[in-house]
């Protein structure tokens, strides 16, 4: 079951037109904040954040420590430039302010642990299933020893997309950044059967498990794993549909994730 505040439109199965990516990762400090909280928090915030130019969806993750209890979530983004992506990194990190007065800035919040924000550019991105299906997601990162990063990964991005769709994945990103010399990879899936928190479990385990595609690519090319994290997507936003009048956002994972209790009027 899906959530949705009505018809999804511009967002097609194939090619995504994207040549930028933000990324980032933070842990939300206090442990075991409900998902009602987070949610009605993230919608706050994207109120600003996804009106910024170039913007064409983002995905929300969020995972519990089994642990700490903290939250791990971030967001991964794609941008019709990748000029439009780094200065949307500017902005949240350099102008976007929340909370009372004396505002701080987002990224700079006390309750975010380790906060990283990175900007991609995009070799490729493709949808193999309708959006509405996107639920769990995978994010990985590498460093690389290459001078030219760029040709081996347009060289090995259609065996990747291949491996990719073979693993059942729902949606493939394949992305860059040529002066940290880091690549990553980000995948969506369709969740398990069932809306419970035990198929939500099976559904983070199951792509988790899932073999690495760096394996694909040449073995004095990938350096070093630097980031993996799977975790159910919290939202989905989606601000091409919002402005041709359809839906705004998607909750993939409701009713566990529960619906946002105030939305605009």
């Amino acid at each position: 079951m899906n959530v949705s505040d009505g018809k999804v439109i511009g967002y097609e199965t194939g090619e995504i037109p994207a040549q930028g990516a933000v990324t980032i990762e933070f842990t939300v400090g206090v442990p075991g904040i409900p998902l009602q909280a987070c949610i009605d928090s993230q919608y706050k915030d994207s109120l600003a954040m996804d009106k910024r130019p170039g913007m064409y969806m983002k995905y929300l993750p969020f995972r519990y420590d089994e642990i700490t209890a903290k939250q791990f979530t971030g967001g991964s983004y794609l941008f019709d430039t990748w000029e439009n992506a780094k200065e949307y990194a500017r902005w949240l990190r350099e102008d976007y302010e929340v909370g009372d007065e004396p505002k701080t800035k987002f990224l700079e919040r006390p309750l975010f642990e380790e906060p990283s924000c990175r900007v991609w550019k995009v070799i490729g991105a493709h949808s193999f299933v309708p959006i509405e299906e996107h639920a769990v997601g995978r994010l990985q990162y590498w460093s690389y020893d290459a001078a030219d990063a760029e040709t081996t990964l347009r060289e090995h991005c259609q065996k990747l997309k291949d491996a990719a769709e073979a693993q059942n994945a729902a949606a493939f990103w394949l992305f860059y950044n040529a002066e940290d010399k880091m690549f990553g990879i980000q995948l969506a899936f369709r969740k398990e059967r069932g809306n419970d928190e035990s198929s939500a479990r099976k559904s983070v385990a199951a792509v988790a498990a899932k073999p690495g595609l760096e394996q694909l690519l040449p073995k004095d090319f990938v350096s070093k794993s630097l980031f993996d994290r799977s975790g159910l997507f919290l939202t989905i936003w989606l601000p091409k549909s919002r402005d041709a009048g359809g839906s705004a956002r998607l909750i993939p994972n409701y009713p566990l994730v529960p619906a946002i209790t105030q939305l605009e009027s």
